[in-house]
């Protein structure tokens, strides 16, 4: 064999041993390292969807607090305008001796009224009480909504870590075969390699940058939904710091069901809709019964005495509407409030049943590969290399192990994802921090 020929492979096989130990490409400056922790505590700082449920729960206390007000006192007055007699406008004033020797009065006719509304059948605290119901839904409807955009956040974020792990093993892998290309095109002038294989290789590498630049374009998706959750204006980088994945012994699927049936924020709001249900229904019953209105009247020479003092009461008869249609459509609500609850008990249940068994294989599946098994395939890319540069392998053969190799570890990485994605949704619909 011709010794440049040796020589230029020895070259190329020395520069893919440096280029596979060599350390991943430094970030740039404006890189923003959070672990998950620290994505967390910003995300329940600053997020906007939560702030605006918070304010929302303001709103609902602030609605009980109106509730609890009593109705406001009406007051009432009215005096003569014009004295038709006299001519007088206003007549307002002393009343003479002789008017009232006469029993005539031509000034300070006036009457005075104050009523107050009464609730009866208990309406008030009715009130109060559907008030109070309204602001628990609202507070549990924050407490779903944390519960569901921390898992998504949990995600966003572990898709992210794990897609820079894969993103980095392939920008090793392209390094490799950059130069193991170069080195092959520096033979193929002197014919030591055929073009086909030359261009054979060039294919592969450039199979392997579409792969990079799909992986790029998922990673800048994710950064941006990470941006969205922790409010992060400025458009730098945003990369995970390592943590480990907790694989924690499954907990038994009796105790998963008895955790989400008790603690899932959904569950307890149809729960809590039933109750509203019924409270509505209380109050729209009660309000069959009008409101009494009671009032004093004092009139001052208008009335069979001077000074008149008279207890003023008023309340509708209920002969047409005693609140028929309101009564039948709160009935209805609370018929379809406890049909609501069956259906999320059954929601719930299923839901834990199929993520607890997708986590249980995904365990079964890991618990498979031996530390045997990583360790050798970690030899699969340089031994392939490595035999090829000295044609103990042909270049099909090269590639196949390159492959093999390559998806081998991407699904090993992938499965690590999953195995923390599906923790973080049994977590999620227990509603129990099991990992």
């Amino acid at each position: 064999m011709n010794i440049q020929i040796i020589i230029a492979r020895i070259i190329a096989f020395i520069a893919l041993f440096f280029a596979f130990i060599a350390p991943i490409k430094a970030q740039n400056a404006d890189t923003l390292r959070f672990s998950l922790s620290d994505v967390e505590r910003i995300f329940l700082e600053k997020n906007y969807a939560l702030l605006a449920q918070k304010y929302s729960i303001s709103m609902a206390q602030a609605a009980i607090t109106q509730a609890r007000l009593l109705p406001n006192p009406n007051f009432s007055f009215m005096g003569n305008f014009i004295n038709p007699n006299t001519g007088q406008l206003l007549p307002f004033g002393k009343v003479s001796a002789d008017d009232v020797a006469n029993q005539v009065y031509n000034k300070n006719q006036v009457v005075f009224q104050v009523q107050q509304l009464i609730y009866l059948a208990k309406k008030r605290s009715k009130l109060v009480r559907l008030a109070e119901s309204n602001s628990q839904l609202q507070s549990l409807a924050f407490e779903d909504l944390v519960r569901t955009l921390r898992y998504q956040l949990y995600t966003t974020y572990a898709n992210l870590y794990f897609d820079f792990k894969g993103y980095e093993l392939l920008q090793i892998e392209e390094n490799k075969q950059e130069d193991l290309v170069r080195a092959f095109q520096a033979l193929l002038p002197q014919g030591g390699v055929s073009t086909y294989e030359v261009t054979r290789l060039e294919a592969e590498l450039q199979s392997l940058r579409a792969d990079i630049i799909d992986l790029k374009r998922q990673i800048s998706d994710e950064q941006a939904t990470l941006r969205i959750f922790l409010l992060q204006k400025e458009n730098a980088i945003i990369k995970p710091t390592n943590f480990s994945v907790n694989n924690t012994t499954l907990p038994s699927l009796k105790l998963a069901l008895d955790s989400a049936l008790a603690s899932r924020p959904d569950l307890k709001i149809t729960f809590e809709q039933a109750t509203n249900a019924n409270l509505g229904l209380n109050l729209e019953r009660a309000r069959r019964l009008p409101d009494l209105t009671l009032g004093l009247n004092y009139e001052s020479y208008g009335n069979a005495y001077r000074n008149f003092v008279g207890l003023y009461g008023a309340i509708d008869l209920p002969l047409f509407n005693r609140n028929q249609g309101n009564i039948k459509m709160a009935e209805i609500r609370v018929e379809t409030s406890k049909k609501a609850i069956e259906n999320q008990e059954v929601i719930a249940q299923s839901e834990v049943a199929n993520a607890y068994q997708k986590l249980q294989d995904l365990y079964e599946l890991n618990a498979n590969i031996t530390q045997i098994y990583r360790d050798n395939l970690q030899n699969i890319s340089t031994e392939a290399i490595k035999n090829y540069n000295r044609k103990v392998i042909n270049l099909l053969d090269y590639l196949d192990k390159i492959r093999t190799y390559k998806q081998a570890q991407i699904n090993l990485i992938t499965l690590e994802n999953n195995i923390f994605l599906q923790q973080q949704y049994f977590n999620y619909v227990t509603n129990t921090k099991f990992f």
